[in-house]
């Protein structure tokens, strides 16, 4: 029986630049940590899928954490019942190991290259990594332009709500939620990553994926500013309070926003994901004022479209940068030894499994 398959995101383009929750990559079972170091196209991201896919046809359950500079590459991927992680250890996620030997090792493919040939395509490398630069710092301003803009339509729309009322209905859902359900006196720290991304392919949704294990999933309606972010706030505290295992997922534009929770123990997702309009609707609007919002109206749906055609500049940013990205891979590609890599591959996945209980 195949084992299933995760996709998350680790990281984000934010309005405040890259950032990301690599840290929590690692879970508390964690016998082997794999850093891959090397340039772009020197096999990494492909070493990692190809590992990921066997570990999946023989059972095991694994996550696969993907870029979102690159949603074609992994930054990660995760077997957790083996306890063991392999991570993308170059810039811009750099990852240094904190136990070297006793759990983390490096492992440089940058053995398997022929420098003669890089040497030749210096100028051409060179180049393409400035004007990638450029390309990015062009994202971020115009992410860091749309900041503003989301929250003068967050304002809007707080103004229009009675928080009393919302409130009330979030302390009955909390109570009939955990309803029977007694504490374990034990603390487990929720564990936060994204799961959808601002990438040069647009804007990506894994929540189908992060919540594939969830057997009931609630569908929070509501605009930005109905408190839609509180709201799940508040049940994952409470969840957090009994002692349960929980996931917070990250609005990739301003990570302090929260999008999905998923409380393991309960299996039960929480999200503000289009992917699941109509179910278990949760509807933050019936608490909003409509006709103070009208006067908001013009302004609000100004505010949209300039959110929106701001974040679309920073996405056409990103796939320049992507495009010379994929110039740079196809000078190392032509210099790398993949057949002895490949040899590699195997005794690593036989490395792996001397973990298995």
């Amino acid at each position: 029986m195949e084992g299933k398959a995760r996709k998350l995101f680790p990281g984000a383009n934010t309005s405040n630049g890259p950032f990301n929750y690599f840290d929590n990559i690692i879970p508390a079972n964690v016998n082997r940590i794999f850093c891959l170091k090397g340039g772009p196209g020197v096999g990494k991201s492909s070493m990692m899928k190809k590992i990921g896919k066997e570990f999946v046809e023989m059972g095991y359950d694994v996550e696969l954490h993907y870029c979102p500079s690159d949603p074609n590459s992994l930054d990660g991927v995760v077997i957790n019942d083996l306890g063991i992680v392999l991570l993308d250890g170059t810039a811009p996620h750099i990852v240094d190991p904190k136990n070297p030997g006793a759990i983390d090792e490096i492992i440089n493919l940058g053995e398997y290259w022929d420098v003669k040939k890089l040497e030749e395509n210096r100028t051409g490398i060179v180049d393409c990594g400035k004007d990638i630069g450029e390309s990015f710092k062009r994202t971020y301003k115009f992410l860091k332009a749309a900041e503003p803009i989301y929250y003068d339509i967050e304002e809007k729309y707080t103004q229009c709500m009675d928080f009393g009322k919302v409130n009330l209905f979030t302390e009955g859902f909390i109570e009939e939620l955990f309803k029977g359900i007694t504490s374990t006196g034990e603390y487990k720290k929720e564990r936060h990553l994204f799961g959808t991304a601002i990438t040069p392919m647009g804007h990506l949704d894994y929540t189908d994926s992060i919540l594939s294990q969830a057997s009931k999933i609630y569908h929070i309606k509501g605009e930005i500013g109905t408190g839609r972010m509180t709201f799940m706030k508040k049940v994952y505290n409470k969840a957090l309070e009994k002692g349960m295992e929980v996931e917070v997922y990250h609005y990739p534009l301003i990570k302090e926003k929260i999008e999905t929770i998923f409380i393991k123990d309960l299996k039960i997702g929480i999200t503000i994901s289009d992917i699941f309009e109509g179910k278990n609707t949760i509807d933050l609007n019936e608490y909003m004022d409509k006709e103070k919002s009208m006067r908001f109206e013009e302004e609000i749906n100004f505010d949209k479209k300039i959110l929106d055609e701001l974040i679309n500049y920073a996405i056409s940013n990103l796939k320049k940068a992507k495009e010379k990205h994929d110039i740079i891979e196809a000078y190392y590609v032509p210099s790398m030894k993949f057949d002895e890599i490949n040899k590699f591959q195997v005794s690593l996945v036989q490395r792996i499994l001397t973990y298995k209980k």
